[in-house]
């Protein structure tokens, strides 16, 4: 048995597992991120999960989904996300401490996702294959001979950060004034500059409350969609937008690296509208040259157990147990 853990801001999942991805038994708790809460704080949380099971199976080895730049090979976590506190710290050493040494690997959770689908979703049958995660922001993997590419700095697939309508105007009068991207808005409004800003649910959510002047916390996926329903063209046309966005970046990820698949992901891909309006973009757009052909967009199959599957299946690779 595998115990897998999938770490989120709010709450973390773990699943008792099966080599062949059967789920033997799950839950769920807080994660312990709050103000206060340290290191040692969060390990206890997950170490009391496997001291449970240990009582009654053998573990024979740990893997966990969880946000931030990971360096798979050394088990160290960079920029969590969520969890600052892990930023720099040797996570995987220090869960097999606790844990009678039992093996552990870390990935991101994008990445895992996509691992998912490359190992039993809608990618199993191909070998390269990209993956959007639209939420908060916009996460992605990037899967090459049926591994993740993670690059060399372990950035392959941060979509959020690719630069989407800036212009060298732009870039010159503000970009040399901040620190990072994440500055901008802060500092100059409501400038579209990235992907997170024209292709994430956050955005799309930011965009209507501001259009439609209404609390942000009163504006949500599903009623963005419902007014759009009822003619209320603030949110068809930042429906559309949005749309549009994505759909560009599919084009550009087939000419980039010419993927098998490009699969779709995150809370909002459940709409059937979303992929349709993605595809109606994408085909309008690839008609603008005869290298766009051949594309292929859909959707990932797995929704709230992908990040647990995919850790699972990076452990596999990881120990060369996927034979």
């Amino acid at each position: 048995m595998y115990l897998i853990f999938d770490i989120g801001g709010t709450f973390s999942k773990y699943a008792l597992m099966k080599a062949d991805g059967t789920i033997v038994d799950k839950g769920k708790f807080e994660t312990k991120n709050k103000e206060g809460d340290t290191v040692d704080d969060f390990v206890d949380s997950l170490v009391a999960v496997y001291d449970n099971y240990k009582t009654y199976t053998v573990i024979e080895g740990i893997s966990m989904s969880l946000p931030g730049q990971i360096d798979v090979e050394n088990g160290i976590v960079y920029l969590g996300g969520a969890l600052p506190f892990l930023h720099k710290v040797r996570f995987g050493k220090l869960m097999s401490d606790r844990c009678d040494h039992k093996p552990v690997t870390l990935e991101n959770d994008a990445k895992c996702a996509a691992l998912a689908e490359i190992w039993k979703g809608n990618a199993s049958d191909c070998t390269n294959a990209v993956l959007f995660i639209i939420g908060t922001g916009v996460g992605g993997g990037v899967i090459i001979d049926r591994k993740v590419h993670r690059g060399n700095r372990m950035i392959a697939g941060e979509f959020s950060y690719i630069f989407d309508t800036i212009t060298r105007e732009e870039a010159e009068h503000k970009l040399l004034n901040v620190d990072d991207m994440g500055q901008l808005e802060n500092k100059y409004g409501d400038g579209i500059y990235s992907l997170s800003k024209t292709a994430a649910t956050y955005s799309l959510r930011v965009r209507v409350s501001k259009e439609k002047n209404i609390p942000l916390e009163q504006v949500t996926g599903e009623l963005i969609y419902k007014w759009s329903d009822e003619g209320d063209e603030i949110c068809s046309n930042a429906l559309k937008d949005m749309y549009f966005a994505i759909a560009k970046q599919c084009l550009n990820m087939y000419v980039i690296l010419n993927p098998d698949v490009i699969l779709i992901g995150g809370g909002i891909s459940s709409e059937p509208r979303f992929i349709e309006g993605i595809r109606y973009y994408a085909k309008m757009l690839s008609n603008a040259a005869e290298m766009f052909k051949g594309y292929k967009i859909e959707l990932c199959k797995f929704g709230n157990d992908s990040n647990l599957l995919g850790a699972l299946y990076n452990f596999l690779q990881m120990h060369d147990l996927t034979k």
